[in-house]
């Protein structure tokens, strides 16, 4: 999954955006081959919920004190919000989904970004840049109901 907005629209070529299937280097302490069946290194692979249980046999809810497993989740994401800022600039990240939930992630995510990006781009303070939704988990019904009141 993952999509982008530019200027209010939802960003559309000949498809949708795939931005969850973008390719990330292995963390030297995973040696899970990847949950994705066609890329298994993509971030999706790698990091997403099932990615999780794939490789430690549990739910991440389950191993919400286990500091690597987040580590190493952060490790992943960092990387793909790299990617995603180099490639569009956005104005804000905004990071949603289960795997989320884990409010732990953040810190974590926003301190391997600014290692992995090394000062190469400016970018807003990443306390602000790199973001939960402010919905919660209302945001995507929320944006579902937007989007149909627009088609009127």
């Amino acid at each position: 999954g993952g999509g982008a907005i530019i200027n209010g629209e939802i960003l559309e070529g000949f498809g949708h955006p795939e931005m969850g299937h973008i390719l990330v280097r292995p963390h030297e302490k995973d040696s899970y081959r990847g949950k994705c069946p066609y890329h298994h290194n993509c971030l999706e692979g790698l990091a997403s919920g099932p990615a999780i249980e794939g490789r430690y046999g549990k739910k991440g809810f389950e191993l919400e004190t286990e500091d690597e497993v987040w580590e190493i989740e952060a490790y992943y994401l960092a990387q793909a919000l790299v990617n995603y800022t180099v490639i569009l600039r956005p104005e804000k990240i905004i990071l949603g989904g289960g795997v989320m939930k884990q409010r732990q992630l953040f810190p974590l995510i926003r301190n391997e970004f600014a290692k992995i990006m090394n000062s190469y781009l400016p970018t807003p303070d990443l306390d602000q840049y790199i973001v939960s939704p402010g919905l919660g988990d209302n945001a995507g019904i929320i944006g579902c109901l937007l989007l149909g009141a627009e088609q009127k």
